[in-house]
């Protein structure tokens, strides 16, 4: 089991999908239970690929310790977030170092769903919990009983203990400044279009190269998001059902340039809006990694490292934040369920407030005392 890694293969239906092999280059039953039952629920390529990997290092490090998975404790496990945060053999990061709070904070949500879909099975560890509750929810009971029922209690990951701060680290560009340089980096208007349904629409990867030339509607201005599950991209929208999204003439003046420029010269007839230029097959669908791998290349061209599709659409939604905009309506916008998820984004914005003031403070208030700009 030392050679316990993540492979890619194709399903019966033709499909492909993750899992995690032994040395043998056989399927490791325990991951592939829990695996299957993730396919089962709808979660996509992308998810059971990245739950692949934190079990395969999870796998990995427990043959070097000679541990049986159903035999391992907290304690061991907690020894396993440290040598994987560390990178340490044989959990080593590829290029060295440490692994960020928010990779580390990945595997340890990967390894408690893991723990738990086996417990409520009936199987691993009996006695291990890698959940604990805290006194009350930070939510608002809203139903006519509230005023006479306690807040229910939060149950919170064991293993993530200390990984993240309170509030979730969100990177952002400088918005139209920035923006207006990764349009220019582009090198074809394809790949515009792409940063402008991120940026300027805040859709998701999945989202955008699930998008179809008939989701687009330049008449009203909107394009549809439909969650379809049989994309042959794998692309998947995080949200099920379909919601409408507002776009800007800008949005439409790159689909008309792409359209007009790229597709029809090309002679490619494809129902989806993002397609292979000139990689081969040329005109299919453009698939999840390589929307990636070209969102980063753009950011490299334009001089802004580690450029990821999320960080536009973080920019977009604290742009919202910072025009006023509630938390409800950034989460609606967003195709988020839940208000509160537009939280970090409202912080965000006033944060920029807290800045903007320190900074013009002796134009307000001339006459008083200025503090010190805090650092």
């Amino acid at each position: 089991m030392t050679e316990a890694r993540a492979a890619r293969v194709r399903m019966p239906q033709g499909s492909r999908t993750w899992t995690v092999v032994d040395g043998a280059g056989l399927p490791v039953d325990e991951v592939e239970q829990y695996l299957n039952w993730l396919r089962a629920v709808g979660r996509s390529v992308s998810t059971v690929r990245a739950y692949a990997f934190h079990l395969a290092h999870l796998f990995r490090w427990l043959a070097a310790r000679g541990i049986a998975w159903d035999q391992v404790d907290f304690d061991g496990l907690c020894d396993f977030m440290l040598a994987l945060k560390a990178g340490l053999p044989p959990l080593a990061k590829r290029g060295g170092g440490e692994r960020d709070a928010s990779s580390a904070g990945a595997a340890a949500s990967a390894v408690r769903e893991f723990f738990e879909f086996h417990r409520i099975e009936g199987r691993g560890p009996a006695d291990l919990r890698l959940s604990k509750t805290t006194a009350y929810s930070s939510r608002t009971a809203y139903h006519f009983l509230a005023h006479v029922e306690r807040r229910r209690g939060v149950e919170v990951n064991r293993l993530a203990a200390g990984l993240r701060s309170r509030r979730p680290e969100v990177r952002v560009i400088s918005f139209e400044n920035d923006f207006l340089r990764l349009l220019e980096a582009a090198s074809t208007e394809r790949d515009r279009l792409l940063l402008s349904a991120c940026y300027d629409l805040g859709l998701r990867m999945g989202q955008s190269l699930g998008l179809r030339h008939g989701d687009l509607d330049p008449m009203r201005q909107q394009v549809r998001v439909e969650r379809r599950d049989a994309n042959l991209n794998e692309a998947l929208s995080k949200r099920r059902g379909t919601f409408t999204v507002k776009a800007p003439r800008r949005f439409f003046d790159l689909y008309r340039a792409y359209l007009l420029g790229e597709l029809m010269p090309a002679g490619i007839d494809c129902d989806y809006l993002f397609v292979n230029l000139r990689h081969h097959p040329v005109g299919s669908p453009l698939s999840y990694s390589n929307g990636r791998q070209l969102i980063t290349a753009i950011g490299n061209r334009a001089g802004i490292d580690g450029l990821h599709p999320h960080m536009l659409r973080h920019t977009h939604a604290t742009a919202l934040a910072r025009a006023g905009w509630t938390g409800a309506e950034i989460a609606a916008r967003l195709g988020h369920k839940h208000a509160s998820s537009a939280d970090v984004y409202i912080h965000l914005a006033n944060d920029d407030l807290d800045r903007r003031l320190a900074a013009t403070q002796h134009l307000i208030w001339p006459d008083l005392p200025q503090a010190e700009p805090a650092q």
